[in-house]
This record gives C-alpha cells, structure tokens and sequence, in this order.
C-alpha cells in the first residue's frame, strides 16, 4: 500500500479576504476569529501613517438584543485589546440569553475606536429554565410594525385528495 503525500495538502495560513465570524460556546462566552486582507491591512498603513503591526487591535462587543443595530443604538458595548497577531480570540463573561455583535477595529492615536471588520448576530442560550408564560423568542417592536402579513393562501383541491377514498366507478 502506497502512503499519500501530504505535502500538497496544507491549509494556507492567510486566505486573503475580509472575514469576521462570532461563534457561540456557551451561555456566558462568545469565541471570534478574523481576517483582515493585505488591501484593508495597507490602506489602514497609508491613512495611519504607521505599519499595521503598530496598530492597536480591538474587538468591540455590543449587546444589540432586540433593536436593528445601526452601529450607535447598541445597549452596551465593551472593548477587548487584542494582541498584533491574534486572529481568534474567546469573549468570557458575556450575559446568557443576549444577543451580541462583534467590531474588529483598530485605536487611533486619541483612542478613538475605528472598525474595519463586522460579525453577523449571534444569541447566547439561557442558562436557566425559562420562567412559566415568558416568551420562547422575544421580537423586535420595530419589524412587527414593518412586516406586512399575506393574506391566506386558499387551499388547491389535491390538498383535500385522499388516497384511500375509491375515486373511480
């Protein structure tokens, strides 16, 4: 039995795209991983005027459960400096039943919080017994009011076909 060669099988480290993606472990922690292509990692080098290895890195966490997240309306929001070259990171300490976002950003001189990378929504589970009568999935006041229901869809007449009724004579 011949051995298969794995040198041609390596994963590249760096695949060159933007990409944040959050992840949910459990009730209480959030894991993220990211990365910035070398287009986003020169333009931020030419308007810093600095290396993109000088840059403070940051992940900035919004709790943004139950409203449509403009990037200002979040409830609250914690920043985590992250290390130059980290690309994944665990979020510890989060509340359960939330619903969080992640920016991935850098610090300007002033520190103030400039964001390059977003993550999609995530939810933490509850981490106890939903009490008796609360809603399963809460909704967002704002798309109940937007959403337009369609009227009801009548019923074909093979919905009312039976394959054990005699139809022939």
């Amino acid at each position: 039995m011949r051995s298969i060669p794995t040198s041609g099988f390596e994963l590249p480290d760096r695949y060159e795209k933007d990409l944040l993606h959050l992840m949910v472990r459990d009730a209480h922690t959030l894991f993220v991983y990211w990365e910035v292509g070398n287009r986003k990692r020169w333009l931020c080098s030419q308007h810093f005027e600095c290396d993109w290895g000088v840059l403070p890195k940051v992940l900035r966490v919004y709790d943004v459960t139950s409203v449509y997240f403009n990037g200002n309306n979040a409830h609250r929001h914690f920043d985590i400096e992250t290390t130059p070259e980290a690309d994944r990171w665990y979020i510890h300490g989060v509340s359960a039943d939330t619903v969080w976002t992640v920016d991935y950003g850098v610090y300007t001189i002033r520190r103030q919080f400039v964001p390059l990378l977003r993550s999609g929504a995530v939810r933490t589970p509850r981490d106890s017994i939903a009490p008796w009568g609360a809603p399963l999935q809460p909704t967002v006041p704002e798309a109940r009011e937007s959403v337009k229901l369609p009227t009801r869809i009548q019923p074909y007449d093979f919905e009312n076909f039976s394959a054990y009724h005699s139809w022939m004579k």
